[in-house]
């Protein structure tokens, strides 16, 4: 019973393991891609070091095949929710980036949103309504730099990490604001 105990223990720290990477950089994520999900089926095909070491621990009879799946089914199941909620926490952050410039604009996040699927940078919008570019280059690097003073805060990102991120923002800004939409072109839901 113990030697099954610390091999669970032993295929959860691994999934845990894998958790804190993306812990480690929440900044980072942000531009992130999502892949699309898949779906394997509970077996020996799939690859990656907790099926290996379940596959190993069901090799030696410490677990059995059915408990070996339970682990990575909790796993998936774990890893599923982290996604979910990396997502939500991306559309989050792009909504507030989006209200931050719109209001720089005097505009709507709807407007904004919309000039981008239509191909019209933030600058050529801002030139549009007559604002100055660095108004709402100034009102987008207060916005990004108060994420990370707030994530050194609440303990996400080391003081290390955060002055490589700050050094950063000048460029994502500029990218920010440079850029014409075209991720928004042909994606549904945004």
């Amino acid at each position: 019973m113990g030697t099954k105990l610390a091999a669970v223990g032993m295929a959860a720290a691994i999934t845990v393991g894998g958790f804190t990477v993306a812990a480690i950089n929440p900044l980072a994520v942000a531009g992130a891609q999502d892949a699309p999900a898949a779906s394997a089926p509970a077996d020996a095909t799939r690859e990656g070091p907790l099926q290996r070491a379940l596959d190993k621990l069901v090799a030696d009879e410490t677990l059995t095949r059915a408990q070996a799946d339970k682990v990575l089914e909790a796993a998936e199941a774990e890893a599923e929710s982290g996604r979910a909620k990396r997502k939500e926490a991306r559309k989050a952050r792009h909504a507030a980036s989006l209200g931050v410039i719109a209001e720089a604009l005097g505009s709507t996040p709807e407007e904004v949103k919309a000039g981008l699927k239509d191909g019209t940078s933030v600058a050529a919008q801002a030139e549009a309504k007559g604002v100055d570019r660095q108004v709402v280059d100034d009102a987008l690097t207060a916005h990004l730099q108060g994420r990370i003073d707030a994530a050194v805060q609440d303990g996400t990102l080391t003081e290390e990490r955060a002055a490589k991120a700050e050094e950063r923002v000048d460029g994502a800004v500029d990218r920010i604001l440079d850029a014409d939409g075209s991720r928004f072109r042909g994606r549904r839901g945004n």
